[in-house]
């Protein structure tokens, strides 16, 4: 897949799908798929159109809580085997009227043949263009158009915000089961204070940035994904209020036999379940004590085989 994170003319001509894609939960790739598939039968390149950071980030809006970044959006397109992703910064296109936006960009300078979006997108600025809009820009131009219906579930579609609400009260099977994938936070494996290892429960630390969807604090059941490779684990997230930590951090164990050099290295923790929340322990060894409860509980639920046989997803 190719990434242009401007706009510039295309020769060839295009089918492109329209949206932030936040998560690209089972709504978002409902849109996609449908895209691709057109894309396939006009034997012509597929796209998306996104923006290289979230609207409300860029505009510096203190609720921004994104569930996915960038970096993992973009690989996530290109294991779909999207051919084109635009992504341009949002504050060069801020002023672009709707009008303009959908005819000169989408149209005349990106080449396509066929628009597809969700029956709530909004464009241009103000965010005052629509699907009515979106569609006589269209016509006008001989561009075939879709709005794609929301994928619903307990009669309510899924989307962002919706996931976003059960991540932060720590549902995140029911999450995880609207994403069809388990959420997950990625990054750096930073520093920690190494106090797990002296009650023989090492633990990777991660930052949680303060633009991301901060979990519910407590424990979860998890997998953590190091140069490839799943293991079980088990994850909390929170301040870490028996050892005075600082800031929200993501701290996993692994269950599985590991050994060698993290720091420094990439690690994706997956969250899968909510144990219990978060709170302060006489001493580190009560802490163990309770995370080996913890550890035996999951085990008991078969929350790993479950996810590893994708029995998750059947809930939607």
């Amino acid at each position: 897949m190719k990434t242009y994170n401007f706009i510039s003319k295309q020769s060839d001509e295009c089918c492109i799908a329209l949206g932030f894609f936040d998560g690209i939960h089972t709504g978002h790739q409902q849109l996609i798929e449908s895209m691709l598939n057109t894309a396939k039968e006009k034997n012509i390149s597929s796209a998306v159109f996104t923006f290289a950071q979230s609207p409300s980030v860029a505009l510096g809006k203190s609720e921004s809580r994104i569930l996915m970044k960038y970096d993992d959006k973009i690989s996530a397109f290109d294991r779909m085997k999207i051919d084109k992703c635009f992504a341009p910064n949002f504050l060069d296109l801020r002023d672009i009227s709707a009008e303009d936006f959908a005819e000169n960009i989408l149209i005349k300078t990106l080449n396509a043949k066929a628009i597809f979006c969700g029956y709530n997108y909004r464009f241009g600025k103000f965010a005052s263009g629509g699907c009515g809009l979106l569609s006589e820009i269209c016509e006008k131009n001989g561009v075939d158009f879709f709005v794609v219906s929301p994928v619903c579930y307990d009669g309510t579609a899924v989307s962002s915000s919706r996931i976003r609400n059960l991540i932060e009260q720590g549902k995140l099977y029911s999450a995880n089961a609207l994403l069809k994938y388990p959420f997950s936070i990625s990054g750096e494996i930073i520093h920690g204070k190494q106090n797990g290892r002296t009650v023989g429960i090492p633990t990777i630390n991660q930052s949680i940035p303060d633009y991301f969807v901060t979990p519910r604090f407590g424990a979860y059941a998890s997998f953590a994904i190091l140069n490839g490779v799943r293991y079980n684990a088990v994850t909390n997230i929170g301040i870490r209020p028996t050892v005075l930590g600082e800031g929200v951090n993501c701290e996993t164990h692994i269950l599985d036999n590991f050994s060698g050099e993290l720091y420094g290295k990439k690690i994706r923790t997956q969250l899968l379940w909510f144990e219990r929340d978060e709170r302060k322990f006489q001493n580190l060894n009560e802490l163990a004590q309770q995370i080996s409860r913890d550890i035996s509980h999951i085990e008991e639920l078969k929350i790993y085989e479950k996810y590893r046989n994708g029995e998750y997803k059947k809930c939607l």
